[in-house]
């Protein structure tokens, strides 16, 4: 029995989509901060959504309430599936956005590739961030893994060679590459120091990388302006401490080992984060 309520009928031309979900994939809010982007932008609403009760522990994943005009309203947790038409072409793209499920996830998962195949889908990107060795004073490093050969290649996106535990889209990944789709997947390396607030400059960069895989440029003039209020909050946190200087300049040197767990310096970091949350 499939949990997939239809809203609307969506009418889709040559349709990709691109999916991020929030949770362990999903560092600083970098993944799923493009598709929020996306449709905050284009101002939709979702044509069809994921009943979520067979997927969520609601002791880990509570639903929300809140209140309008007729009284209290309880919001349960969803996976939303949203149509936007690219701009300046007739193409669609369908955007997917929810939490980390909880339980059965293979089963979650082809649900995800029913949707997207039952639309006509044929090419995919999903997006992740995960936290890493690596200062916010360089380039974001992208790593990524795709089915059309030589692709991460020409879009500058370091193979990724990870192996370990996985979240979500490491599974959707995988299931969207063996139904045949041209799968590909971005993530962003999140400076582990920041990783607790959100980190528009990783959005930004994973955003663009995307436009690139799908060549289409996107209107990314909202997301700069918050890139710039974030690059000038942290470099005064930066200014502040000769030590986070010093700190950032021995992870400049070690730029090509993102993946490296950082292992010294956490009371800095700790000073860091209160920093940046004392100053939101």
């Amino acid at each position: 029995m499939s949990n997939i309520e239809w809203l609307e009928e969506p009418h889709l031309l040559d349709p990709v989509a691109i999916v991020g979900f929030e949770g362990w994939n999903d560092a600083s809010d970098a993944a799923s901060g493009v598709v929020e982007y996306l449709v905050d932008h284009a101002g939709v609403s979702p044509f069809a959504r994921m009943d979520m009760e067979p997927y969520v522990n609601y002791q880990m994943s509570r639903p929300h309430v809140s209140m309008d005009e007729t009284g209290r309203v309880i919001h349960w947790p969803s996976t939303g599936f949203f149509g936007l038409t690219l701009e300046g072409s007739q193409r669609h793209l369908v955007v997917v956005l929810g939490d980390e499920p909880h339980l059965k996830w293979q089963r979650f998962t082809q649900e995800i590739v029913e949707v997207l195949g039952g639309l006509g889908v044929t090419t995919v990107v999903s997006l992740g961030a995960f936290i890493g060795q690596v200062p916010h004073t360089l380039p974001v490093p992208i790593f990524g893994d795709a089915v059309e050969p030589g692709l991460t290649d020409r879009l500058g996106v370091m193979q990724s060679n990870y192996e370990g535990p996985t979240g979500i889209i490491g599974v959707l990944h995988s299931a969207f590459r063996e139904a045949g789709f041209t799968a590909t997947t971005l993530w962003a390396a999140i400076p582990h120091y920041l990783a607790a607030n959100p980190n528009p400059k990783a959005t930004l960069a994973l955003l663009e990388r995307f436009g690139r895989t799908i060549g289409h440029d996107f209107d990314v003039a909202d997301l700069m302006s918050e890139v710039e209020d974030f690059e000038r909050h942290v470099a005064e946190a930066m200014d502040g401490s000769s030590d986070f200087i010093e700190y950032v300049r021995q992870l400049e040197s070690s730029a090509d080992k993102p993946m490296i767990e950082a292992r010294e310096g956490e009371q800095l970091v700790q000073e860091i984060e209160n920093f940046l949350k004392d100053g939101d």
